[in-house]
């Protein structure tokens, strides 16, 4: 009598021959896009492109795998056919095992080659020297707001912000010691108030210590007697700490927005953002007067903060997200009149609006 299981495994290698001569064939047309795009000065990532195989692909499922299984594939699969294009570098705010380093992976898939940078000043610098072809840096997060060492480098350097990334944070206790031995807990200053409430109920007396990265913060708990670190599942995974406890941010509902960076501008979905920079006037009205164009031409405003020029005291630069394309006829009109009336402004890039990695 015939095993049922194998049988079905036969039919499974032989969908499996099919997917890979399919998948080889989707690679040869990939390699031939990729030179086309070399001899016309193009790069090989296109955000566009992406929203639309994501848009393509789930619209074809009919289960049983659920989108985000699919997505999750198929965001390998495009991984592979991206360096097969050309070879891809990425940089992002390290050490391996950071959440920049999760928000690169579930952008990029994990083919392309990824450069750790100890600063977010050196992931622009590795940007605009094309050491690498994008950069992924952290912008905001939901509970702690705008990443003031990213903004300040757009007044450095001139990059683009060419996609976003919205990651969901979640926040965790690591430690080789018991919970009662630990005296020092480490973690990056956004980390560590991100977990406030939970770090004063369960370790009132434990010093809280700022480093670099959350990876950094596992590193050195991996080490050392009575230190902990807050940080993500893959750096207890990749440094083996054990996991204390899960999940320990305080709002459930922590995301951080990554910007992708790179050299040349996102061509418009029909579902985007605009990111911009501008300085005004210090006079009465003026930030209102700036403002005046978006509301005009029915502009939605995302996001709006200001940060020190470092031109001269009290002198603020303002950092404002909009929904639309900087081609789109409303806000290009808007971004006209707003020329005429500020004393600068930059825009820093056009860019598909993201959801959750988690949601897609």
């Amino acid at each position: 009598m015939a095993n049922p299981i194998e049988e079905l495994r036969r039919e499974i290698n032989d969908l499996d021959k099919k997917m890979v001569e399919l998948l080889n064939q989707r690679a040869a047309l990939a390699g031939k896009i990729g030179e086309i795009k070399k001899s016309q000065g193009q790069g090989a990532y296109d955000p566009k492109r992406e929203k639309e195989i994501y848009h393509h692909i789930l619209s074809l499922n009919e289960g049983p795998l659920s989108k985000e299984a699919l997505l999750n594939i198929y965001r390998e699969v495009m991984s592979g056919m991206l360096v097969l294009e050309k070879e891809v570098k990425v940089a992002f705010l390290g050490p391996p095992g950071t959440f920049s380093h999760s928000a690169a992976k579930g952008k990029f898939g994990s083919s392309v080659e990824f450069t750790p940078a100890r600063t977010i000043e050196d992931v622009f610098v590795l940007v605009t020297r094309e050491k690498v072809d994008y950069g992924v840096v952290p912008i905001e997060s939901s509970s702690g707001g705008g990443v003031v060492d990213t903004m300040d480098m757009f007044m450095d350097y001139d990059v683009k912000v060419t996609a976003e990334v919205l990651l969901p944070v979640h926040h965790n206790l690591l430690s080789r010691s018991p919970r009662e031995e630990i005296k020092k807990i480490y973690s990056k200053p956004e980390a560590l108030a991100q977990c406030r409430e939970y770090l004063a109920a369960n370790f009132p007396l434990a010093e809280l210590i700022s480093t670099a990265s959350t990876t950094e913060a596992a590193q050195i708990a991996s080490k050392e007697d009575g230190r902990a670190a807050i940080a993500s599942a893959e750096a207890a995974s990749l440094y083996e700490i054990p996991l204390l406890e899960a999940e320990i941010e305080d709002s459930p509902q922590n995301l951080t927005r990554f910007f992708v960076l790179g050299k040349q501008p996102s061509q418009p979905t029909g579902n985007d953002k605009t990111s911009i920079m501008f300085s005004i006037k210090d006079e009465v009205g003026a930030l209102c007067e700036m403002l005046l164009p978006f509301k005009e031409h029915h502009i939605n405003l995302t996001r709006i903060e200001s940060r020190p020029s470092r031109r001269r005291p009290w002198d603020y630069n303002f950092f404002v997200d909009l929904e639309g394309h900087r081609e789109d006829r409303r806000v290009k009109a808007a971004l006209a009149e707003l020329q005429t009336k500020c004393q600068y402004l930059q825009v820093l890039g056009s860019y598909p609006k993201a959801r959750p990695l988690e949601e897609r």
